[in-house]
């Protein structure tokens, strides 16, 4: 397993890379949702059957959620990288620190055959105003 820092402290760094004025203190969240759709990926839908894969940043942690063809992993780093539920896809084993979770994501798309629809990103956020540089850092992966 890759060594890694401390959740809350990769979550800081990331937040403030996009907001410089960002602190430790500020209760904060960034949550986006990609699907392999051409349309923006809907809050609503059914696991079983969607490819997804949803990245959550929190002050406390950050979080990925993958699932395909009726199986998920969601993977957890806080003070330790913890499986939340299943990790059908063994994704424990290869998490990538936060700043580097691009290679995840390509690494899904290749193993699956599958290509995530960035330009649709859904995102929720209480920090708006950096919504256009998350979706930029997105697109971008």
């Amino acid at each position: 397993m890759t060594p890694h820092d401390n959740g809350a402290l990769e979550a800081l760094a990331w937040l403030r890379e996009r907001d410089p004025h960002a602190t430790s203190s500020d209760r904060w969240y960034v949550e986006s949702a990609l699907d392999v759709i051409s349309a923006p990926a809907a809050y609503d839908f059914d696991e079983t059957t969607a490819t997804r894969f949803h990245l959550d940043i929190y002050r406390e942690e950050w979080c990925v959620w993958f699932c395909h063809r009726g199986r998920s992993s969601r993977i957890v780093c806080s003070d330790a990288v913890r499986i939340l539920g299943r990790d059908d896809y063994q994704l424990l084993s290869v998490m990538p620190r936060l700043r580097e979770i691009g290679m995840l994501v390509h690494r899904l798309e290749s193993a699956h055959a599958i290509h995530f629809a960035r330009e649709h990103v859904a995102i929720c956020s209480n920090v708006p105003a950096i919504e256009p540089a998350i979706r930029a850092w997105i697109t971008a992966l």
